[in-house]
């Protein structure tokens, strides 16, 4: 017992900060992927919302034949959108969208409708 070296202890301890080491750092790797997997949901989910809400205000400006002031939402089991129509000319609208996700992200567009050709025109993302 006198002629103890010591070599056990200092390797014992090295194994272990060394696996110490790496499960934080596949820890951290784990949370990271995690985090970006969560926020690409909500960037498709925003995108299908804006989809859903471009096609659900088509439908309704479909009907008409002159521009008119609106407001409203689409309720969706996914988010909800709040739209804006204001006529810029007898025949054209600018509609903004503004969609949230229940966890607050938003989304918004702003376009511009035209009623006799019953197309869009001018799309710009205001995200």
């Amino acid at each position: 017992m006198k002629n103890e070296k010591g070599f056990i202890l200092p390797v014992t301890l090295a194994v272990s900060f060394l696996f110490f080491l790496v499960f934080t750092s596949q820890v951290n790797a784990y949370l990271t992927e995690k985090a970006f997997s969560n926020e690409t949901e909500e960037i498709l989910i925003l995108e299908n919302l804006m989809q859903l809400g471009v096609g659900d205000i088509k439908a309704k400006l479909q009907d008409d034949e002159v521009s008119s002031e609106l407001t409203g939402t689409f309720n969706y089991p996914t988010g909800n959108i709040t739209y804006s129509v204001s006529p810029l000319t007898p025949t054209t609208s600018r509609i903004i969208l503004i969609c949230k996700t229940p966890e607050q992200r938003k989304s918004s567009a702003r376009f511009v409708y035209n009623y006799e050709t019953k197309d869009i025109n001018s799309w710009l993302d205001l995200r």
